[in-house]
């Protein structure tokens, strides 16, 4: 719990003084489109749509591996009811 508030605290710091240092006002173009803003404010927009992007890229392989498990899971639940059923067989009175 600590750690986690440590480690928070620790990033926000870092984050600040980023900003601070790279405040200046700087001018992008992408094609047709002019963006204007601070340079921290631009790098740290990058950063956050390169984590989105790759974050979405490996989507469908999460995805993929929760149902992998999710079909496991039923089968070993099968297996295990069979598996009782012929250790235990119903008796009939």
């Amino acid at each position: 719990m600590y750690s986690a508030l440590l480690a928070l605290l620790l990033l926000l710091f870092f984050a600040v003084a980023f900003s601070i240092q790279n405040s200046e006002p700087i001018i992008l173009n992408f094609f047709s489109w002019t963006f204007q803003g601070s340079r921290a404010l631009m790098l740290l927009t990058a950063l956050a749509l390169g984590v989105g992007l790759t974050v979405l890229a490996a989507l469908p392989i999460y995805i993929k591996k929760i149902r992998l498990i999710a079909k496991q899971q039923k089968t070993i639940t099968t297996l295990e009811r069979s598996v009782a059923e012929s250790t235990n067989p119903p008796s009939n009175p």
